[in-house]
């Protein structure tokens, strides 16, 4: 288990936590969610012909808010899918955002119903009230260019949870993290970002393990979700390590599960050499398509991106875990993974007290893009046309 008893070790008393192991064998869970209703339409002109769908978060009363990162707009439905309000827009006044940065814009909904979004090209926080009007912009110190692809609402607090790695471009802020972290490079921060006033208060939460070296293939990712009791589930290493801190960092427990990470192999290695050319390709191939300076730009991108996927480096295991969300009501959902490279793998569902409740096969739901009260949640699904739709469901009563 690569850095599990290192991290523990360099950071928290060990006996300060329990570890549970859970069950080897998967229970399989069908039938468990009902379908609430759906959103999303193929002709333009309706309110829910959406661009592109960023992120969805719901309110403490059921409302699911829905952040179209092509519009810039965000529009909130109530319990039935019924239009409820719509604000945002493009521009660059306050309460708008810039169409160019609309992929890099991140939204979460508040415990009293008001919606936050992080304008990384600002490095700041843009709050709207429960009405929908803007209130106010919240500066993060030196926080140009700070970049994190999720964030999450804290239950109780007027603060956010970045849940993926917070990316600093100054060699100023990376030692200003390792500071507050208490930590050495090796260590990936956990940051909560608290909204009082026009400047964002930044705490390091706990200092994650890092993989030495760097590794662009097959690292172990941090991935993060917050409790009801402010705590935070996280999972940092290769293993099947589920790690639950309270809201101070203080270590709680670790939820395990025998399965082992597989070595990577050569072949491995090929394949995702191979995925990560093609990916890169599909934007290479858009720019090609505009002709004259573009072409150029496309072919020279096709070399680099080419070079810089031959000369990955490569992690020596593939991680078990590759997702992990929360709900309202303190479950964790684990997403693990695949034997196919670009693909998702099953989902367990934990208790944060440590009970392991059953696990989705891939083909039964994919990892629930929002979690919301009462056991709701949210997807998007997409159609031939690649038209997005936003489906929400409910729980049965065991599972929320």
């Amino acid at each position: 288990m690569p850095g599990f008893a290192l991290v523990f070790a360099l950071t928290h008393p060990l006996s300060a936590q329990e570890v549970i192991e859970l069950p080897a064998q998967d229970s399989f869970m069908v039938g468990n969610a009902v379908e609430q209703y759906r959103v999303g339409a193929v002709l333009d002109g309706r309110w829910d012909a959406f661009g592109e769908i960023g992120d969805l978060a719901f309110d403490a009363a059921g409302n699911l808010h829905i952040f179209d990162t092509q519009a810039l707009r965000v529009s909130v439905v109530d319990s039935t899918g019924a239009l409820v309000r719509q604000f945002g827009q493009r521009g660059e006044g306050p309460g708008e955002f810039e169409a160019d940065f609309g992929e890099m814009l991140r939204m979460a909904v508040l415990p009293d119903g008001r919606a936050v979004v992080y304008a990384w090209n600002r490095g700041a926080f843009v709050l709207f009230g429960t009405d929908g009007e803007y209130e106010r912009t919240i500066r993060i110190a030196g926080g140009s260019r700070t970049t994190f692809t999720g964030m999450q609402a804290l239950p109780g607090a007027n603060a956010v949870l970045a849940t993926s790695p917070v990316l600093r471009p100054s060699a100023a802020s990376a030692a200003d993290v390792r500071r507050r972290a208490g930590s050495s490079p090796a260590f990936r921060a956990i940051e909560r970002f608290g909204l009082d006033g026009f400047l964002a208060t930044v705490d390091t939460v706990v200092a994650a393990w890092s993989p030495p070296g760097e590794p662009a293939g097959f690292a172990p990712q941090l991935v993060i979700g917050a409790l009801p009791d402010g705590g935070i589930a996280y999972s940092d290493s290769s293993a099947y390590a589920i790690k639950i801190v309270s809201g101070n960092g203080d270590p709680v427990r670790i939820l395990t599960r025998p399965i082992r990470p597989d070595p990577v192999t050569e072949r491995d290695k090929a394949l995702f050499i191979d995925w990560r050319i093609q990916f890169e390709r599909s934007y290479e191939r858009e720019l090609a398509r505009l002709g004259g300076d573009y072409a150029d730009i496309a072919k020279e991108m096709a070399n680099r991106n080419r070079r810089r996927a031959e000369s990955t480096v490569f992690y020596h295991d593939i991680p078990v875990v590759r997702d992990l969300k929360t709900t309202w009501s303190g479950n964790i959902w684990v997403q693990r993974r695949s034997t196919e490279l670009a693909t998702a793998g099953p989902i367990d569902v934990l208790t944060s007290d440590g009970r392991y409740l059953g696990t989705y096969s891939s083909a039964a739901t994919p990892m629930p893009a929002a979690f919301g009260p009462g056991g709701l949640f949210a997807l998007v699904e997409r159609d031939r046309l690649d038209v997005p739709t936003v489906v929400v469901k409910r729980l049965r009563p065991r599972l929320r």
